[in-house]
């Protein structure tokens, strides 16, 4: 029975209320004294009742302790969240640390600092970007730097449906950055040595030594991100090649590489299981190999995840416990939970922890259902079904997140995950043989081979034009549902009661009434957007109907991302493009263009710059007692209005707009 179940495991319990209220105090922000309150008297409430030994008052007694803890998740939120943010007034002179080795980037080299000065209560975390042509080669993790700059505030670019880049800043306590050139930065003193910047330092020897044998920039990040969960050097077009076929995983070091490397660690020490002794020195052998390969990796936030993760698990069955598993895991990331209450935030703890639960609950059952005995087969048929049953609960999120689905994801794992596992060998072999530079040039070939085996099968996935599912988008309310129906559907084939396929099919009755609301409030969409950048780009929308001005005959990538955001968002159809430095006229039901003016909607618009800005600024006034300015797309300021009656003016100083015909 599934209460029996969930009274078996006790820390899904505890740990879904707990985060309950975690969340719900991220959002609310309540007072932390109101909330030490209302947690008091719920515990002497809570002490009160469970004095009175009374059996019809268990109910009371689970209520009070739900609320409970509901009410200690809320509190600790209110503790953990702050949004006071230090305040600086121009160039400054700050002590900082280097926290991790900058990493190159097009223009500059990027890495994270440490800063204090005589203003500052404490010492502040901020984003460095160093000049690339000035830098100095030699800075690196512990370092201390003497600099001198003016820290600015980490901001979106406010375009529609774009990441929040800033919101996860933030979750890391940073909110500046600085950029430095030559003669404000001067190396000073000698280097911090700490437990988190010495494992930095070990996974900088690491990848050094990767990089003298893997010259292929390409092939080395991708190596060291498999590897030694160091991400930094990867580039984008490598992230969306991975990401389009599903293969994403691979590249964040987590519970695949752990459990690969338990596997491993398994297979060199399954001699020590031979006797009694051995039994017991097994797991510490084992804990303390994965700790140790966490301590290489940096303590990387996924790393720390995963290892967490593996030692509740090899805990767990050590104490042979019935579905231990869940606990262990859910254990596991309620202990990752308490130490950053922002990492529930964090889409790889998410996707990470729903993957291997995912696993657990579903993979042994889509397993069983052929039976084979060719061990080739069945290592086939064991490793689809991992990925049908990792991507079945991870699939809302992924689409949430991404707006894409990887057709691929099944084809892509039987490449990935035995090349990855080859990987992981010949690189433990690599830098166990490293003094030999005779194995280790060999070894170091056999890497690259792999590695290179690996880049070019899921470039030829990629380059299929079915091979991803672009432009999908769930609301949250529907992530919510699809989950809903996906447990209800477990539930149901796990116990066979029909009130769980019940409630899975109202489930997708009520997700099919959601899509046809939303989509029945985007055929009413009546808004004018103009995006943030360089470039002038200006979104006209009436229902599907879409309209794009821009002053150049092509668009950029980012640009055309950027746009293509808001097309998937609300439904459009294919933008019609308009050059406004090409195209004099341009005339239909919904639009007149002329020029510099356009009527739309009943408004009138003029494009153009005017004295108070350069020549590259953009300029746009709406005359229309119908356009109202909607906020939540305005980051970094508003409009101006002119008057109550006649228009609103806008310039690319303020970010970008959205306007709402009414």
């Amino acid at each position: 029975m599934l209460r029996n179940f969930f009274q078996r495991i006790p820390f899904v319990r505890i740990s879904i209320l707990f985060v309950s209220g975690l969340i719900a105090g991220n959002y609310l922000l309540p007072n932390e004294e109101v909330m030490a309150l209302v947690l008091v008297s719920l515990l002497i409430t809570l002490l009160f009742f469970w004095s009175v030994s009374n059996f019809s008052l268990v109910r009371v007694h689970n209520v009070l302790l739900s609320l409970a803890l509901v009410a200690c998740g809320v509190f600790y939120a209110a503790i953990h969240t702050s949004n006071e943010k230090p305040k600086f007034a121009g160039k400054q002179y700050f002590l900082a640390e280097v926290l991790q080795k900058p990493a190159e980037k097009a223009k500059t080299y990027q890495t994270i600092l440490f800063i204090q000065n005589k203003e500052l209560r404490v010492k502040e975390k901020i984003v460095a970007y160093f000049d690339k042509k000035s830098f100095d080669s030699t800075i690196s993790t512990g370092d201390r730097l003497a600099i001198l700059g003016e820290p600015q505030l980490i901001k979106n670019q406010g375009n529609p449906f774009e990441f929040d880049f800033t919101s996860m800043m933030h979750r890391r306590g940073i909110w500046y950055s600085v950029y430095l050139t030559r003669l404000t930065y001067l190396k000073v003193g000698k280097p911090v040595i700490n437990m988190q910047n010495w494992a930095e330092k070990s996974r900088d020897v690491l990848v050094d030594k990767l990089a003298r044998v893997l010259h292929n920039k390409e092939e080395r990040s991708v190596v060291c991100a498999l590897t030694l969960g160091y991400r930094t050097e990867l580039d984008q077009e490598t992230l969306d090649y991975f990401a389009s076929t599903g293969a994403m995983h691979v590249l964040s070091v987590s519970g695949l590489h752990v459990a690969l490397l338990f596997m491993i660690l398994g297979f060199l020490l399954g001699f020590l299981k031979r006797n009694k002794i051995g039994k017991i020195i097994f797991p510490v052998i084992m804990i303390a190999f994965l700790w140790i390969y966490a301590f290489i990796s940096g303590f990387s936030p996924p790393v720390q995840r995963a290892t967490v993760m593996f030692t509740f698990v090899i805990i767990g069955n050590e104490m042979r416990r019935p579905v231990n598993i869940y606990n262990s895991l859910t254990a596991s990331a309620l202990l990752l939970i308490l130490l950053d209450p922002n990492v529930i935030f964090d889409v790889g703890f998410q996707l990470s922890y729903l993957a291997i639960f995912g696993i657990v609950l579903i993979q042994p059952a889509l397993f069983n259902m052929i039976e084979l005995k060719n061990k080739l087969l069945k290592w086939l048929w064991a490793l689809f079904t991992v990925s049908i049953a990792a991507q079945m609960i991870t699939f809302p999120l992924g689409i949430f997140y991404f707006n894409q689905f990887p057709n691929f994801f099944w084809l892509s794992n039987f490449i990935v995950v035995p090349v990855t596992t080859l990987i992981m060998w010949a690189t433990i072999a690599f830098f166990i043989m490293s003094s030999i530079s005779f194995l280790a040039g060999w070894i170091g070939i056999a890497i690259q081979k792999l590695t290179w085996f690996m880049l070019e099968s899921l470039k030829l996935l990629d380059a299929h034009p079915l091979a991803v599912s672009r432009g999908l988008v769930f609301s949250t309310a529907q992530v919510l549902l699809v989950f809903g129906v996906i447990f209800s559907f477990v539930i149901f084939f796990s116990e066979k009661r029909r009130i769980w396929l019940t409630t899975g099919l109202i489930l997708i009755v009520f997700f099919q009434l959601e899509v046809l609301f939303e989509n029945y409030k985007l055929l009413n969409n009546r808004f004018l957007i103009v995006y943030n950048s360089k470039n002038t780009i200006i979104h006209l929308v009436d229902g599907r109907n879409n309209y794009l001005i821009t002053n150049l005959k092509e668009i950029k990538e980012a640009e055309t991302k950027m746009v293509q955001k808001v097309v998937d968002h609300c439904r459009l159809a294919t933008p019609i493009s308009i050059d406004k430095t090409k195209d004099k006229t341009f005339r239909n039901s919904d639009l007149f263009f002329e020029r510099d003016s356009i009527l739309f909607l009943n408004a009138k618009i003029s494009i153009g710059s005017t004295s108070s800005y350069n020549s590259e600024m953009l300029a746009v006034r709406i005359y229309s007692k119908r356009a109202k300015v909607a906020s939540q797309f305005i980051s970094t300021g508003y409009p101006r209005r002119e008057n109550r009656n006649s228009a609103v003016w806008y310039t690319k100083e303020s970010g970008a707009c959205l306007l709402v015909f009414q």
